[in-house]
């Protein structure tokens, strides 16, 4: 293939051309440039007109934090990497918009039934979504196509929680994988917590799976409420300690949550377990509203079974954890 190149004599024209146009651009205006100087005055104007602004007109930043700040909880210390701008949209909180609506008349006593560790034994997490409903099943994040399971509670009728693995006070007991531990830095903390919640969707929040260390360490759990206010979820403590500061670090953050009243199944036996189921009742009748927690045992599920289909004849009305935060 012949090259082409350009004849010398348009070469030659378009240096000349070139030459011309700085020569008049430089020397052309009596050694002005006009555009150049247009642009210096309006330049110059424009920061005379802002030196003449009063001084108290001027919008003094720093007061403006300051008074954000006087409004916030000293106590609340919130680390840098979780400060960011929230963008407002008129999509619904998670918690809103995955909850399981139910029909709760004022006056009546709600319970609240939520079953835990779902989704490593298949079989027993099956027939606790066999049950009548709404319960609140809490999924633990690292059992193999627990998505799966999760979707089959949703389509049952049940609303699903997040069961997040948290350390415990006794390092004998092992929450399972990707646990949230104190002793993480912040950065790791975040990226433990945000790879338990990809595991599945359409939850409404997370509980802590045990947890007796993590959630008494201020610092840790306003990482967790931080990162659950801005994904719009909830919190239920189940209260594995006694010092446990989920609860009011979850108000402090403007997150909804509750706690738990009863443990169903320390004993797993059916009878000890109805008994529980007893004692959720008159915590129901007492405060209103009465959150008990049983894991997919079979004593649980027999109790579970029988216990369930009497709730409206007593007057109890079965709602899930949506129905009860604060």
């Amino acid at each position: 293939m012949r090259r082409r190149y350009a004849r010398p004599g348009t070469l030659k024209f378009m240096i000349i051309a070139i030459v011309l146009m700085v020569l008049i651009d430089r020397f052309g205006f009596d050694g002005t440039r006009p555009y150049v100087e247009e642009a210096r005055r309006e330049a110059r104007a424009k920061t005379e007109r802002q030196a003449a602004i009063p001084a108290e007109e001027v919008p003094e930043q720093e007061e403006k934090i300051e008074k954000a700040f006087a409004k916030i909880n000293p106590e609340v210390i919130l680390p840098d990497f979780q400060v960011k701008k929230e963008e407002k949209t008129n999509e619904p909180p998670a918690w809103r918009k995955f909850a399981v609506a139910v029909d709760a008349p004022a006056g009546k006593p709600k319970i609240v039934i939520i079953i835990d560790d779902l989704g490593e034994d298949r079989a027993h997490t099956k027939e606790i979504i066999a049950l009548p409903g709404p319960l609140t099943a809490a999924f633990l994040p690292y059992p193999p196509k627990v998505a799966g399971l999760v979707e089959e509670a949703r389509q049952a009728g049940h609303e699903i929680m997040m069961h997040m693995p948290m350390e415990a006070t006794d390092a004998d007991l092992d929450p399972g994988a990707y646990v949230l531990r104190a002793s993480l830095i912040p950065e790791r903390f975040e990226n433990v917590m945000e790879d338990n919640l990809k595991a599945f969707g359409g939850y409404v929040g997370i509980n802590n799976h045990m947890g007796s260390r993590l959630t008494r360490d201020p610092q840790a759990m306003r990482i967790v409420m931080a990162h659950l206010h801005r994904r719009g979820l909830l919190f239920v403590d189940s209260r594995t300690t006694p010092k446990s500061v989920g609860a009011e670090t979850a108000k402090d953050y403007g997150v909804p949550y509750a706690s738990r009243d009863v443990f169903l199944d320390n004993d797993p036996d059916k009878e000890s377990v109805m008994k529980s189921l007893l004692k959720t009742e008159k915590e129901a009748r007492r405060k209103g509203v009465a959150i008990a927690i049983g894991h997919p045992k079979e004593g649980t599920i027999e109790a579970l079974r029988e216990w369930l289909p009497t709730l409206a004849a007593k007057g109890f009305i079965l709602v899930p954890a949506s129905a009860a935060v604060q």
